[in-house]
């Protein structure tokens, strides 16, 4: 696979967000094909804790992007759920005019205050580029705020690991540097159980499945390495306003070694990575 970019993408506007991936209509097409590919690996379920919603519940999709996972939640749930989605750019929102739907922008470490005590759930996926360590915390502790008594988070991340050969090797390396100077962590699932616990979070369990990586392991193989190529590439602007970080000249460089990973895991049977879904109550 080999579809160098070199065009600078589209990023976010929020002040003070180190958010790393473009807000654009590639990423638009990316989150959407990565949530169905994330839907499918784990048979299809959304929802992962034993939460029973009520009939009035209201839940919290927290980086709802293209609002993938909010759309599909709509559809099995009953109208009288109030699904929220907040992000820190409107950008990539769907067109939905559903009145139990309800988009806002803003931070998950800023929650308005009026959410108190608010949602039955509340969804994350795939904010690694996003946060610092302290963020985490941060974040955890205001969904644990705006969580109701018995209500349930659910946090989804990938890795720890990404397992193929010396060019992915050599990428997550740069990935772990790039992000840990910015205070960010690349191996976020090994702490998430932790940091819920450690909020006040109880009953916290975590679920994990693999998703390969690369022509190899056929259809779902490509999708994994498409969504997670196309997640990394999105970080070449990011990476060369930094000066490369001694790692890259230029971004003909750095797309020169992305293009090397997609090759390897298409080549490297077993290549893969993992995808952890980590949840717990609010007593």
């Amino acid at each position: 696979m080999t579809s160098t970019v070199t065009a600078e993408r589209t990023a976010h506007s929020y002040p003070g967000s180190l958010y790393l991936l473009p807000s654009d209509e590639p990423e638009r097409e990316r989150l959407l094909k990565q949530h169905q590919l994330y839907t499918r690996l784990f048979s299809g379920r959304l929802i992962f804790p034993p939460v029973s919603l009520s009939e009035s519940a209201e839940i919290l999709d927290i980086g709802t992007g293209a609002g993938a996972w909010l759309c599909d939640a709509r559809s099995q749930l009953p109208e009288s759920v109030q699904i929220y989605g907040v992000d820190i750019e409107s950008r990539l929102y769907p067109s939905v005019t559903s009145p139990n739907i309800h988009l806002s922008v803003g931070s998950a470490t800023s929650l308005p205050s009026y959410w108190s005590s608010k949602f039955e759930l509340v969804h994350q996926r795939l904010l690694i580029a996003a946060y610092t360590r302290e963020q985490w915390f941060k974040a955890v502790d205001e969904m644990y705020r705006v969580l109701a008594p018995g209500g349930y988070v659910q946090l989804i991340e990938t890795g720890p690991e990404w397992r193929s050969g010396a060019k992915t090797a050599k990428h997550v390396l740069f990935l772990d540097d790039f992000l840990g100077r910015k205070g960010q962590m690349i191996r976020c699932t090994v702490y998430l159980a932790d940091i819920l616990k450690s909020a006040g979070f109880v009953d916290v369990s975590e679920e994990e499945v693999n998703m390969n990586l690369g022509k190899w392991a056929g259809p779902d193989g490509i999708e994994g390495r498409d969504s997670t190529i196309g997640a990394w590439r999105g970080m070449r602007d990011a990476v060369m306003k930094a000066g490369g970080m001694g790692y890259f000249a230029t971004g003909e460089e750095f797309d020169k070694a992305i293009d090397g990973v997609a090759e390897e895991w298409d080549t490297a049977e077993g290549s893969h990575t993992q995808i952890r879904v980590v949840y717990g109550r609010k007593p």
